[in-house]
C-alpha cells in the first residue's frame, strides 16, 4: 500500500539527498517508448528549482518514505536522514548564543537588586552590585573573545 494513486514520479534531491521537488509522471517510464517522456521530466525537475543535484523517476513507494523523512542514499534508495556533525563555525555561534543568554539573564536579575539596593538606599549593596557587574561583563567579553581558539 502506498498511500497515493500514482506510481511514479519524477523527483529532485539536493546535495544531501533530500526531495526538494516532485512531479507526477503519468506515464510507465519503466517502457522503451517513453524514453522521451523520461528525459523530458528529468529535464522539467532539474529546471523547476534551484539546487537539484540528482533527477530521476521514483516510485510511488519511494516517494511515501521521502514524505515521511527519508533521504536519497547514495545507492539512489531511501534510508533514515541523520544529521550532520556540526561545523566548527556552527559550534561557536551556538556557545556565543548561550553565553550571550547567560549573560543577559545574569544582567537582568543584577539590574533587580540594584534597584532593590538604591531604594533601600545601601550604597554597599549597590557598590557591591556595580563591581559584580563590571566583573561579569569583563568575564562575558573574555569568553566570547575565547570561543572557537
Amino acid at each position: 500500500m502506498t498511500g497515493t494513486n500514482v506510481d511514479y514520479y519524477a523527483a529532485g534531491f539536493d546535495s544531501d539527498g533530500k526531495r526538494i521537488v516532485s512531479k507526477i509522471v503519468d506515464f510507465d517510464p519503466t517502457k522503451d517508448k517513453n524514453a522521451d517522456k523520461v528525459a523530458a521530466a528529468i529535464a522539467d525537475v532539474k529546471t523547476t528549482v534551484d539546487g537539484v543535484a540528482v533527477a530521476e523517476i521514483i516510485s510511488a513507494e519511494d516517494f511515501v518514505a521521502y514524505l515521511n523523512g527519508k533521504v536519497r542514499g547514495s545507492d539512489g534508495k531511501p534510508i533514515d536522514y541523520v544529521a550532520p556533525e556540526p561545523t566548527a563555525e556552527e559550534k561557536a555561534a551556538a556557545e556565543k548564543a548561550s553565553l550571550a543568554a547567560e549573560y543577559a539573564s545574569n544582567k537582568t536579575d543584577m539590574l533587580s537588586a540594584l534597584q532593590a539596593a538604591q531604594l533601600a538606599g545601601n550604597t554597599d549593596a549597590v557598590a557591591s552590585i556595580q563591581a559584580d557587574y563590571k566583573e561579569m561583563t569583563e568575564a562575558y567579553k573574555t569568553a566570547v573573545e575565547g570561543v572557537g581558539k
